[in-house]
């Protein structure tokens, strides 16, 4: 059964007020990962990314980078699209983004965070 296993995934958390700016330094990332990683014929990030209902973007994407228009890939990548696969927001806002991947069945999320104070916030949410 479910409870008999462990669903983990990776997510990057920035706990911020700025929540623009945080999705703006992950959208290169985003950009990387769905249009300059793999095959063109077979990319798991850019296939997880269909599977989100981003399918359009992706190949848009996968499209501007393949052609070396790398700024313009970047600035196709929505938001939500970099918002879904990250907590991002307020202390709040992430206590409950935690929350919503729970519901979703994930067990252990393995947070990257790019600072001490991020990592401290997160120790206090618990």
């Amino acid at each position: 059964s479910r409870e008999d296993f462990e669903i983990s995934a990776t997510v990057q958390c920035v706990i911020t007020d700025d929540v623009a700016t945080a999705i703006d330094r992950y959208r290169p990332s985003t950009a990387l990962y769905v249009g300059g990683m793999g095959a063109e014929e077979k990319n798991f990030h850019a296939d997880l990314y269909r599977r989100m209902g981003y399918g359009e973007q992706v190949d848009d994407i996968g499209r501007l980078f393949r052609a070396g228009r790398k700024a313009e890939a970047v600035a196709a990548v929505p938001d939500e699209m970099v918002r879904e696969t990250m907590l991002v927001g307020t202390a709040d806002e992430v206590r409950d983004q935690v929350k919503v991947w729970e519901a979703a069945g994930v067990t252990t999320l393995m947070v990257t965070a790019k600072d001490v104070e991020t990592v401290r916030a997160l120790g206090a949410l618990a």
